[in-house]
């Protein structure tokens, strides 16, 4: 095996089918490029991460695309409202509550939205 230095960064090695190339870079020319991350658009909303779960479902935060404001959406599957007691009727009167409900310290409900296909509900609040 015969080892010569080609440049000075460069030193090759010369196997018997194989030939192996080493490059030296300092770490300041590493330029690190964090994936893309596509998002999703539902409605006017651009949907975010993830901000907490229970037992109806998850929250997520949102962007409003009109008016840039920060909201959160809570995202409930149909079949796991099946599942629990009264799920549905439960939702169902905490939409028409919150409705009504105007207070400073009560989350005010902006939107809902029934996708049948998916079997989700989210609100928008």
């Amino acid at each position: 095996m015969e080892r010569h230095l080609a440049t000075d960064r460069f030193m090759e090695f010369d196997g018997d089918d194989d030939a192996l190339l080493i490059q030296r870079i300092d770490s300041n020319e590493i330029i690190y490029c964090p994936p893309k991350r596509k998002y999703k658009l539902v409605g006017k909303y651009v949907m975010g991460d993830k901000l907490g779960e229970g037992s109806y479902g998850k929250v997520k935060e949102c962007l409003d695309s009109d008016t840039l404001q920060r909201r959160a959406v809570k995202i409930m599957k149909r079949k796991t409202l099946r599942r629990i007691p009264n799920g549905d009727q439960n939702v169902q009167r905490e939409i028409r509550l919150l409705r009504r409900l105007k207070h400073r310290n009560v989350i005010s409900l902006f939107h809902v939205y029934h996708n049948d296909e998916k079997g989700k509900v989210r609100s928008m609040e």
